[in-house]
């Protein structure tokens, strides 16, 4: 079947239609003309195949890696990036206007100053192949796993070493993780931060032998290696850890704020735009005296607005994150704000009653914002809110709800995952009751309105009619007793006219020296 694609989807698939129904199709980009087969039909919507390409996008490029359909980690490996930010931040919008009925102001997205070679972290299982280790990805919603030879999101720091500790890996015959003997390799994680490296071995029951940590202990940039034993099903990557060579934490700066990592501490994962998301928030922060951060992590936003507010309370549910926040606070001698550890909308609940809490910001998960959490903000009397979002979908249901009681004033799309179709976002939300818009052309109607002053003031300003009053001084014009030279000057007889080309006629006259005195200038050849 032969059709036209006409819009994005949220995954970065293209949107046809087919007998009344949106067919999603993925690689297709919207103003082609392809020809598809349908895959599934799933009652509301179809899922489609592209066969062939008749008619390419002029937002179509050549995709520089040769597994992105396979791995799906970069679903818009073949679009050109200015069609990639013109597609989120459509998505945005269109997002909003869905779920949360806003068609509001959104500023253009802050597009990423590398759009490539800026991912400051990996997490990668291992797969074996003929007695080799190998690192990869599973494709989407597949259990088919995906070699992965080069990528190139990756930091460049960061996949160099990937690639060299498997090298060394296969030198020392390391093997693939068996769940029968609980022994093997299982997962890679690696974090760069200012060009140094923390490498984390997910492993079965069994130590790391000295050789193999010596080797690896060689690499340019490695300053701390980690071992996590893992023998359960569980998701989530890690499982005891073990410190075994180097630095404990990772230590990064961001503009004047120092942070250190815990292993198992989260950060954003492009850390120039983590800077530049932050700035957003702290521009767009009001002077407040409580200041509560939910879902706070390591505490690097609240350590940014730090001068801000006379107190900032971090919440956060993991204790791992608070420690290493508190310790952050104490590194950035910022004694105003602190950690505890707590679920966000049960900590929130007490504190509006305990404190005069006027500012919240959250960084929520992909989840958004739990029920506890917004019946919460819903009944306190917070006057500003700033939602930092990495899902438009969960945003937009958010703010629908919040919209009950809160303005949207305005809406900042960041690029923060480049080659990709998720956006992270900031938006500032002011309490209806507290929101004061700038005056505009109608506050005229206001009775405090008080203009600037005009015509029919007590005293006016000068004016054209002026010139009627006793006092009135012009500036000196032609009929002054002194006036300005003017063309009919000639005819005086001290006329002294500057010199012209009828001079040469005067006996007195000496031109410039040319080429044919006796003396000429140097020329080429001379």
């Amino acid at each position: 079947m032969k059709t036209t694609i006409k819009k994005w989807g949220i995954n970065g698939e293209g949107i046809a239609f087919h007998e009344g129904k949106p067919v999603f199709i993925e690689n297709a980009i919207p103003e082609e003309v392809i020809e598809f087969d349908i895959k599934s039909d799933e009652n509301t919507y179809l899922i489609g195949e592209m066969t062939r390409l008749v008619e390419q996008s002029s937002k179509r490029r050549y995709p520089l890696c040769p597994i992105w359909k396979e791995c799906g980690g970069c679903a818009l490996m073949h679009v050109k990036y200015p069609a990639q930010c013109k597609m989120k931040e459509g998505n945005l919008k269109e997002t909003l206007i869905k779920y949360a009925d806003y068609n509001g102001r959104i500023l253009p997205i802050l597009k990423n100053p590398e759009p490539l070679s800026y991912r400051n972290s990996c997490k990668l299982p291992f797969g074996e192949e003929y007695g080799e280790l190998y690192t990869g990805m599973y494709e989407r919603d597949t259990n088919h796993f995906q070699k992965m030879e080069r990528c190139y999101v990756h930091s460049k720091l960061l996949e160099q070493t990937r690639q060299a500790v498997l090298k060394i890996m296969n030198e020392h015959h390391l093997k693939m993780y068996d769940d029968k003997k609980k022994t093997g390799y299982r997962t890679l994680v690696m974090k760069e931060f200012d060009s140094k490296i923390q490498i984390i071995f997910v492993t079965g029951k069994e130590d790391l032998s000295e050789e193999f940590i010596h080797d690896i202990t060689q690499l340019e940039g490695v300053v701390s290696i980690w071992q996590s034993v893992k023998t359960e099903t569980k998701r989530e990557v890690f499982g005891d850890m073990r410190f075994i060579w180097g630095e404990e934490k990772m230590h990064l700066q961001l503009e004047d704020i120092q942070l250190s990592l815990l292993p198992r501490s989260f950060f954003q994962l492009n850390t120039k735009q983590s800077v530049n998301l932050y700035n957003v928030v702290k521009d767009w922060m009001p002077r407040s005296k409580t200041t509560v951060e939910a879902y706070s992590g390591i505490g690097a936003i609240s350590l940014f607005v730090k001068d801000k507010a006379q107190e900032i309370i971090g919440v956060e549910s993991i204790q791992d994150a608070v420690d290493n926040a508190n310790e952050n606070a104490m590194l950035n001698h910022a004694d105003n704000v602190s950690f505890i550890c707590e679920d966000a909308g049960s900590a929130l609940a007490h504190l509006v009653k305990e404190k005069d809490v006027d500012t919240l910001i959250v960084d929520p998960p992909r989840s958004g914002l739990d029920g506890t959490m917004k019946e919460t903000i819903l009944k306190s009397k917070i006057k500003t809110m700033i939602y930092v979002s990495c899902n438009p979908a969960t945003l937009a249901k958010d703010l629908g709800v919040l919209k009950k009681e809160y303005r949207i004033v305005k809406i900042q799309p960041v690029d923060m995952f480049s080659q990709t179709p998720h956006v992270e976002s900031v938006t500032l939300l002011v309490r209806n009751d507290d929101y004061r818009p700038r005056r505009r052309f109608d506050d005229k109607k206001d009775g405090d309105f008080q203009p600037r002053r005009r015509f029919n003031d007590d005293k006016p300003r000068r004016r054209f009619d002026d010139r009627k009053d006793g006092d009135f001084k012009p500036k000196r014009s032609f009929d002054d007793a002194k006036p300005r030279r003017r063309f009919d000057d000639r005819k005086d007889g001290d006329y002294k006219p500057k010199r012209r080309f009828d001079d040469k006629k005067d006996g007195d006259f000496k031109p410039r020296r040319r080429f044919n005195d006796d003396k000429p200038n140097r020329r080429y050849g001379k």
